[in-house]
């Protein structure tokens, strides 16, 4: 196997298989990628769990596969001063040369690399990629951090009426965003670490489209160059919809204000509860944060309120993550009272479910 590629071009096909790469594995062929060349190059990595497929133009000397290990060649390629890299396999090596430099890297053989199962192409489910990524960047900051809560350590994503919702929830917060779809589309939750392997797509320009593929509880998709392939969650995601609560007050503030004076007032916040107290009154709303070991912190920003003064307490980072997900010059919070959750929204597509902490 002989291939010329554009430096610029494999950095990029090698970035986005990075992050299926394992650190830790009782499988050491899962450290490597394989590469395969006919009238393209083809790299693949996987875990066993989520597979990343990378096409990309090349100068196909001859065709042939080598399996390398992926971050070492990774930061050999993006540390090279030409624009173009030479891979040549030659017995039970690879050679890596641009210019003057070359290396040489021991291979594994091709054959111990799993199979990786393409999902069929036949029922195609086809996404508007800018709306696609723009949902899962909303509501991924929710999700469960580990797997201990299967139902909850992903994506949730489902047709309701003649929309498309995005819906993730730690149990403390939840976050939905939802646009126009039509056509059918059955009930899935995707994993976090798939979600992670999406985000990276975002920089792809070669195509405005996204397409899912499903299949015995796995996802396919594909976007431009690049499949991701990844089992699926098979928890069922809570009956979310019973704890949106319907809150009669109203209040609206300005959304760079709120979060410059949020980023203020929890510097001095507990470590732990990262608690910032509201005084929401007609006209007004005071943000303070009080520390036992560092001191006291108190902000006022003018707002319009429409309901009955009160306090309430809410941890500062959930607090400036949603509204940082709202894009909207005006933040609206829905609210009941001191001790029941508040709803956040701002832009039609959007909406947070956050817990207040207890005072």
């Amino acid at each position: 196997m002989k291939v010329i590629v554009k430096k610029d071009k494999l950095i990029k096909s090698l970035q986005k298989v990075q992050g299926v790469i394992e650190k830790r594995t009782t499988l050491p062929i899962l450290n490597n990628i394989l590469i395969e060349t006919d009238s393209t190059i083809t790299i693949k990595a996987t875990n066993l769990e989520i597979s990343v497929i990378v096409k990309e133009e090349a100068e196909v000397i001859t065709e042939g596969s080598v399996c390398v290990p992926a971050k070492k060649l990774f930061e050999i390629v993006r540390l090279l001063p030409e624009n173009e890299v030479t891979l040549e396999k030659s017995d039970k090596n690879i050679h890596i040369s641009s210019g003057k430099i070359n290396y040489k890297l021991f291979t594994f053989p091709t054959e111990d690399f799993p199979t990786i199962k393409v999902i069929n192409k036949d029922k195609k489910i086809t996404i508007n990629k800018e709306k696609f990524l723009e949902s899962i960047n909303k509501v991924e900051y929710t999700i469960y951090p580990d797997e201990s809560r299967e139902s909850l350590n992903g994506v949730f994503i489902h047709k309701i009426e003649d929309k498309l919702r995005f819906v993730a929830s730690d149990s403390f917060r939840l976050a939905y965003n939802e646009f126009l779809f039509e056509g059918d589309f059955e009930d899935i939750l995707i994993p976090k670490k798939t979600v992670n392997e999406l985000i990276k797509i975002q920089s792809d320009t070669d195509s405005n489209e996204i397409n899912l593929y499903l299949e015995d509880k796995s996802i396919m998709i594909e976007s431009g160059n690049t499949l991701i392939i990844s089992k699926l969650k098979d928890a069922k995601f809570p009956n979310y919809k019973d704890v949106i609560p319907q809150n009669q007050f109203k209040l609206y503030l300005e959304k760079n204000v709120i979060l410059d004076t949020l980023k203020r007032v929890s510097i001095i916040s507990d470590e732990n509860t990262k608690s910032v107290i509201l005084s929401i009154s007609e006209d007004r709303v005071v943000i303070k944060s009080n520390n036992a070991e560092l001191g006291f912190a108190e902000e006022e920003v003018t707002a319009k309120y429409e309901g009955v003064p009160f306090d309430i307490c809410f941890n500062a980072k959930f607090l400036i993550e949603a509204i940082e997900s709202i894009y909207s010059e005006t933040i609206i919070m829905e609210l009941r009272d001191g001790q029941s959750a508040a709803i956040l929204s701002g832009d039609e597509s959007y909406k947070a479910v956050l817990m207040p902490i207890r005072l």
